[in-house]
């Protein structure tokens, strides 16, 4: 009877990991990928709490195993316990260094990211696996590599230890981007494919990404100011240069260290419309005729914000926010607005777009949505 309830226990525990898994991936692909997150823009606030508690909670799923004294008897088949365990662990493990952003050098952030989704794709990939095998009625043989074992406290500890030190493996050596470096190194090769200092994903408000032409582009400076005007991109990049380099933080998880930017400080376009004494806010507009943010002036004149026009060396693309886009590196990314067309100075603050979904007002991070 105990070895029954037991066995009955373990498949229960089992199933209901896949199931919490399944949900994280729902949750996961609604956040990252731009198209589904572009369709829930108004429910991502949402969906990202949800999406953490569904992690807590497999987290705790995982470790369930190793707190039960299991009876000797052979009732599991390894890799059924083998790959939710080591590759969830994993998923768990870069999860926690995605979300908490001031614990965690910004590499390690920047590549756990990047084995957090390769990990769930991966298992994922087996769930589809044992999905389709256990549907046909397949029953692997009782001997080689799946064969059916005691689930020893033991066996789940060895399976959640590499698990973890995967994890660190992955984020902190970073074997991969150490071989690709090598191989570049010998083969005369400049550059990297550190995927650590990749941009995951370019998101939009309107489904698409507006385009523009230098000769055409204008910038439009107006509001509480003493002399509006509106600057032609030649105005614009004979301002006197701000240089810098920072890390970039999307508040869906993802980072990028070291992002390299060149482009102009507020205090060169405060200096030529001269804002009136009751301008405590600046506002900014993008030319896809949606995307709105705003910032204190404070917050505006912080030594590290700029309307960005370069990248790495190289002008914005497109989907970067060519040909000026706003950069706040001590807020989350969806303050750095792109497409900026217009800078509006005001007595009141503005509400930005996606704080008018929800989203946070104080995007500092480690605050959250």
């Amino acid at each position: 009877m105990i070895y029954s309830n037991c066995r009955n226990w373990m498949v229960q525990l089992h199933h209901y990991t896949i199931i919490s898994f399944v949900l994280l991936m729902m949750t996961g692909v609604a956040l990252f990928l731009p198209y589904v997150h572009a369709a829930l823009i108004s429910y991502l606030p949402v969906i990202y709490y949800v999406h953490i508690v569904l992690g807590l909670i497999f987290g705790v799923t995982l470790l369930i195993p190793l707190l039960t004294q299991w009876p000797v008897g052979k009732v599991i088949r390894r890799f059924d316990w083998f790959f939710p365990l080591v590759f969830g662990t994993v998923i768990v493990v870069t999860g926690f260094f995605i979300w908490q952003v001031t614990l965690f050098p910004t590499t390690w952030r920047g590549l756990a990211f990047h084995w957090h989704g390769w990990m769930s794709y991966a298992l994922s990939a087996w769930l589809l696996v044992h999905a389709v095998y256990k549907a046909i009625g397949y029953r692997p043989a009782n001997d080689g590599l799946n064969a059916r074992e005691d689930p020893t406290r033991r066996r789940f500890l060895q399976w959640f230890g590499t698990g973890i030190v995967g994890a660190a493996v992955f984020t902190i050596v970073d074997p991969v981007g150490w071989l690709t470096r090598s191989f570049n190194a010998r083969n005369g090769e400049e550059g990297t494919s550190d995927t650590a200092t990749d941009f995951a994903a370019y998101y939009t408000v309107t489904g698409g990404y507006p385009v523009t032409d230098l000769s055409t582009y204008r910038l439009k400076i107006d509001g509480l100011v003493a002399h509006p005007m509106t600057l032609k991109w030649s105005d614009l990049i004979a301002l006197a240069p701000l240089q810098e380099q920072a890390d970039f933080h999307c508040v869906t998880g993802w980072s990028v260290p070291n992002v390299q930017r060149k482009g102009v400080h507020l205090k060169s376009l405060i200096h030529l419309v001269k804002p009136s004494p009751q301008a405590s806010y600046v506002h900014f507009y993008s030319f896809d005729g949606v995307y709105t943010e705003s910032l204190s002036l404070s917050e505006a004149l912080h030594p590290t914000v700029m309307l960005a026009y370069q990248l790495n060396g190289k002008p914005l693309s497109t989907k970067q926010g060519f040909p000026l886009r706003l950069v706040v590196p001590t807020m989350y990314g969806y303050k750095s607005i792109k497409w900026v067309n217009r800078v509006e100075f005001s007595d009141k603050p503005l509400v930005g777009y996606w704080e008018a979904r929800g989203y946070s007002t104080e995007a500092y991070l480690g605050k959250g949505m």
